[in-house]
């Protein structure tokens, strides 16, 4: 899945979906200990019929040297596909070393 946060790019080269449990309060925490500002959501797909929505979720963390930005996989609650931006965000950090 190609993904990009702040200015580089990452392919991790998975093909199945990737999630950290609790991804999403994991992130918010690892915003506090490194005092960036707390992560933004935004829904970035909203599709199907009622009974079967799809959402992909973004999320971006300002911080003094860059915006910082992921998209996450396709899921079929908002939750869902919040916590799922959060896992690839929390592994491309890892891989870029700004943890």
């Amino acid at each position: 899945m190609p993904t990009n946060v702040g200015r580089l790019d990452f392919s991790f080269g998975l093909n199945k979906s990737f999630e950290i449990d609790g991804a999403k309060q994991k992130l918010h925490e690892l915003c506090g200990k490194k005092k960036w500002p707390k992560p933004i959501y935004s829904l970035e797909k909203d599709e199907g019929p009622p009974q079967d929505k799809k959402y992909v979720s973004s999320v971006q963390i300002p911080t003094v040297d860059d915006i910082l930005y992921i998209e996450g996989d396709e899921k079929s609650t908002v939750k869902e596909a919040q916590n799922s931006a959060a896992s690839w965000i929390i592994c491309a950090l890892q891989e870029s070393n700004y943890l």
